[in-house]
This record gives structure tokens, sequence and C-alpha cells, in this order.
């Protein structure tokens, strides 16, 4: 399988620099590495000091090739059936065409494209590594979930068929519902989605965040922290990157900020621990160049390889205990630190179960061992989130054999 690193992070904190530093590591070490740029305020080539192709990789230097993806060149490929028949139905209502064809570019679509890009790019057989540079963290964390969202679990499933079957009674005698083709594209779409989630799930690929020795970097990254952890996703670094250094001839002014950076730095320290900590010091000059490059990623991880994964404790996994003759207990656990004073609410809508924590929320579908227990009390302590399962008794309905009965590719974390 391909490896796939994903850098995320809060905007201005140098991810496309780090993102750049690592693949030319990972090149410089022999393997055939694609670095990519979800970003629409594509700074990849700059960084690089190239010119970038989006849409076909291009060779920068020996083993390493580099894309900035188009959305557009993305859309005409996957989706021209709907955006055409979302651009048609504005237009028939008086919306001039050019206008029309904007609005047709649905919102989120970008991300959702980006990343299936990414997969396809994985999947090809051509790459030993892809190092995936993202949009600032809002952006990310909404790339990352809407595969997930899309999805919308075995109800989104179910109204999606349901609405292809009366939109195949009723095209007859309405002009303006869909044609087979676009529900051939949304089809097709839904099932890359629904493997594109377990992909982001899978043992190669994991996601780093990068920040500043600042205050707003570090509170925007726990709470990246704790979104990728609710939704299973794999972090197995933290980049600190713009370090000032220690330098007397620098004065006082810099002396200043030097030890709040310090402060800082001891901070993200006590809160992503056990994670792994990479610092990286602000340059002298514009790392800009392969070479410069080079030199930043063997500052920063030394005698690491910037190509493994570098942790890998699962943030969800089920505890279970069993005594005989007792039904099964288990404990459905997620680690979720930082979310001490948000209001958790958790509910259950057959095999699939809503979690809501402030402003967050995600609807998974469960495991198939808790497809036939009954969801009982949640509890967070000590940074997990545990929700409680029974095994129903003997003489209630079992429901496991009715869930998924057409459904081959569910997200599970069993493994996890």
């Amino acid at each position: 399988m391909t490896r796939v690193i994903i850098y995320s992070g809060k905007g201005g904190t140098g991810k496309t620099t780090i993102s750049a530093a690592t693949a030319a590591m990972l090149a410089h070490g022999g393997r055939r590495t694609l670095v990519m740029s979800s970003d629409p305020a594509h700074s990849l080539a700059d960084v690089l000091g190239e010119t970038i192709s989006r849409d076909r990789p291009t060779l920068v230097v020996p083993g390493l090739h580099a894309l900035e993806i188009d959305t557009m060149h993305e859309w005409r490929n996957n989706l021209g059936g709907f955006q055409q028949f979302v651009a048609s139905t504005y237009t028939k209502r008086g919306v001039e065409r050019s206008t029309a064809a904007e609005l047709a570019n649905q919102p989120g679509l970008d991300e959702i494209l980006a990343l299936q890009r990414m997969l396809t790019e994985a999947q090809s057989g051509r790459w030993d590594t892809i190092v995936l540079d993202t949009a600032p963290t809002g952006n990310t964390l909404r790339l990352l979930a809407y595969p997930e969202l899309i999805i919308g679990g075995e109800i989104g499933k179910k109204f999606f068929r349901a609405y292809r079957g009366l939109a195949n009674v009723a095209r007859p005698f309405w002009r303006e519902i869909p044609d087979d083709r676009f529900f051939g594209e949304v089809k097709v779409l839904l099932e890359r989605m629904e493997y594109l989630t377990n992909f982001l799930l899978g043992p190669d690929v994991s996601i780093r965040l990068v920040l500043n020795p600042e205050k707003l970097p570090l509170l925007e990254t726990r709470r990246a922290y704790t979104f990728l952890n609710l939704y299973g996703l794999m972090l197995d670094a933290v980049m600190i990157n713009k370090i000032l250094p220690h330098r007397a001839e620098l004065g006082p002014y810099f002396d200043y900020w030097v030890k709040l950076q310090q402060a800082y730095i001891g901070e993200i320290e006590s809160s992503f621990t056990p994670t792994p900590l990479f610092k990286t010091i602000l340059q002298d000059g514009e790392p800009i160049g392969v070479e410069r490059l080079l030199e930043i990623g063997q500052v920063t991880f030394g005698e690491y390889d910037p190509g493994a994964m570098l942790y890998n404790d699962r943030p969800i996994w089920i505890d279970q205990w069993n005594d005989d003759d007792e039904p099964g207990l288990y404990e459905l656990c997620l680690r979720l630190p930082f979310i001490e004073d948000s209001a958790i609410d958790v509910e259950r809508n057959g095999a699939d179960l809503t979690i809501t924590i402030g402003r967050l929320q995600r609807c998974i579908s469960l495991p198939r061992i808790l497809y036939n227990c009954k969801l009982g009390a949640h509890r967070y302590d000590d940074g997990v989130l545990r929700l409680e399962f029974s095994e129903k008794e003997s003489d209630e309905p079992d429901i496991s054999n009715s869930l998924h009965e057409d459904t081959p590719g569910e997200v599970s974390f069993e493994a996890a």
C-alpha cells in the first residue's frame, strides 16, 4: 500500500514548507514520492521553485513529483453530469449561463474531489509515499469529515435508493428529474466516499498537525486534535514550526518573544504527549528550492524516518467484559482530550450512532459486535469518552441480521 501523510494546521504556520521538506527527504531516501496540494491558494510551486501542472504530476527532481490539484479539472472528469444538471436547473429559472455554471460547483465538493484525486494516485501503484499539503485547519477538517458525512449512514444510503426509484417513475411526467447519468455519478461518488472513509482509517494513512508556538495556533490545534480523534483518524506527529533561535545578538526585544515561545512549547508538549513532537527553527532565509527544503527536513526529523508511522495508538477502541451466564458488557471508547467544558450528547438510530460534543458532531456506523447491544450511559473520564453497551436478553428481538444487508463496505473500527 502507498503510505499517505496529510499535513494540516492553521493558516500561515508553514504547512507547505514542512510538507515539501518531508517529500524532499523521502525522495532523497530513494522512495517514489508525490507531494500534492489541495489548498485553493496554492503555494507548493512557489516553495519548490518550480512550475507545477494542475492535472498531472510534474517531475521536480528524480524521485519527486508534485501536483497542485485543479478542482475544475476534477469536476469535469468525475461529476460532469451532476454539474450539467444543476447548471441547467438554474438556467431554466432565469439565471445567466455563466452564473449558473459557477453555482453548479456545490460547496464542499472541491474538498471531496481533492481527496478523491489523492485516493486515485494512492491506488495507481506509482508512488511509495504521498504527502498531501492541505488548506487551513477548518477546511481540512471539513475535507476529512465529508466522505463520511456525504454517505449519511444507513439512512442516507436508503434515501438515495428510494429517491432514484421515485425519479425513474416520475421522469415521464416531470422534465426536471435528473437523468441516469446524474444518478450514476452520484452512486459512484457515494461508493467512492465509503471506500475513501475506510482508506483514511487504514494503517498507512496518518495526519500531522503543524503549529507555531503561539496561543491561537495552540488552541486551534487542540480543537483539531479532538476532531481527528472523534473521527478515528490517526495523528502520528505534531510539528512545531518557526521557532525563534536563541541568539544574544538579537537583543532584548527578541528575548521576550523567545521566552514566550518557550512557554508555549512547554504547553504544547504537555498537551500532546505522548504524540511525537518535531521542532523546526526559523530559517535565516526563505526556504525555497529542493536543496533548502531537504536541509529543513534533515534538521526537523534528525534520525527519524519521515515516512514511518511515528505513532500508532488508535483513538477508538472497544473494551469488553464477559461473565459466565451473564450478558456481555462493552465500552466503546474514544480518546477525546480538551472537551471538559463541552456538553456531550449520544443518540442511536439503528446501526448509526450520533455523537455531539459542543459544535462537533459525528454520525458513525457501529461495529457488528455492538449491533444487538443496548446503548447505556456514557461518561467522560481522564480524556476518554466511554459509551456503555450491553448484550440484549435472549427474549429480545435480534436486529443484527436486518442491518447492512446490502452494504458491503461499511465503515468500521473494530480493528482499532
